[in-house]
């Protein structure tokens, strides 16, 4: 078996929703996945080798979002074998968007290898956003930065948002799980008005709020009244973790995706930690073990070489 050609891609995590952003806000965050593909020349099923984050848990067969992806972009162009080498420091199951990670891994590591990439960017992120089922994640991951996503028709489209320089963030991970099949089956199928109007009203405070730096709008913007209510009973400590956050720091906080991860959004600086250790601390009090991560944005998105 013989190396044949080799590509590699380093993935950011991403956080959505950003409170009242539902299914269509999202953020791209300074932690990520690697991967390097590789293309021997026999013939065979994938290999897959992964280290850190879901090492023991993620499958090694054609059921890897990282090979169903891949295996979109290369299609019947090549019989030959491929190896997936994943580092992985996305938390699995916890909002940071590792699913979309793995998916935009797989169709740009893919696309590399090709002697003339078949798929644009554009292309690509029309592909993940099918996979997925979550443009709100893989634009991010793409793209990086600050996103909001629009259906038209049955295609996605993608707008950059400019988040403000100093804009930061700190994650609160607990050491629980929550799949987003979990969180998304307790959502109602219709919501009221009010609640509709109460959280349009956030979203079109909250985008300014990120763009021009006025964080003392934070914590009211990032309310939410459509997903969150229904959520927070499968979060433990869930409302006094974002209460102790909003109180350690000018932030706005909310839950990082379909959970189980908390976030808070707030200027760099030292006050970051801080924020990080009240939700810390405030899970404990609720007998839940967590971690808080302070991570700049990232700018940039997926990055191939």
């Amino acid at each position: 078996m013989s190396l044949v050609a080799r590509s590699f891609v380093r993935v950011p995590a991403t956080t959505t929703n950003l409170g009242p952003g539902f299914d269509c806000l999202g953020l791209a965050l300074g932690l990520y996945n690697e991967l390097a593909l590789e293309m021997h020349d026999d013939a065979g099923d994938p290999v897959i080798k992964i280290e850190g984050e879901g090492a023991q848990a993620l499958p090694r067969d054609n059921s890897n979002l990282m090979v169903k992806a891949a295996r979109s972009v290369i299609a019947d162009r090549t019989p030959r074998r491929l190896v997936f080498k994943a580092k992985n420091n996305i938390p699995l199951a916890r909002g940071l968007g590792s699913s979309a990670a793995a998916i935009v891994a797989g169709l740009f590591a893919a696309n590399r290898l090709l002697r003339k990439p078949a798929l644009s960017r554009e292309q690509l992120f029309q592909y993940a956003a099918v996979l997925e089922g979550h443009p709100d994640n893989v634009a991010p991951a793409i793209y990086g930065g600050l996103t909001a996503v629009v259906k038209e028709n049955k295609d996605f489209k993608f707008y950059p948002l400019k988040a403000h320089p100093r804009l930061g963030a700190v994650v609160c991970v607990p050491d629980f799980e929550l799949p987003t099949s979990q969180a998304r089956a307790v959502l109602p199928n219709s919501v009221l008005r009010n609640d509709a109007v109460e959280n349009i009203s956030r979203a079109l405070l909250l985008t300014p709020a990120l763009e021009k730096g006025r964080w003392d709008w934070l914590a009211q913007a990032m309310k939410d009244s459509l997903h969150q209510p229904y959520r927070a009973a499968l979060v433990p400590g869930f409302n006094e973790v974002l209460q102790a956050a909003r109180q350690a720091g000018i932030c706005g906080a909310a839950l990082s995706g379909a959970g189980s991860s908390i976030l808070a959004l707030c200027p760099k600086g030292p006050d970051a930690a801080k924020i990080g250790r009240a939700m810390v601390a405030a899970f404990s009090s609720h007998g839940v073990k967590s971690r808080a991560l302070v991570l700049p944005i990232d700018r940039e998105g997926v990055r191939v070489k």
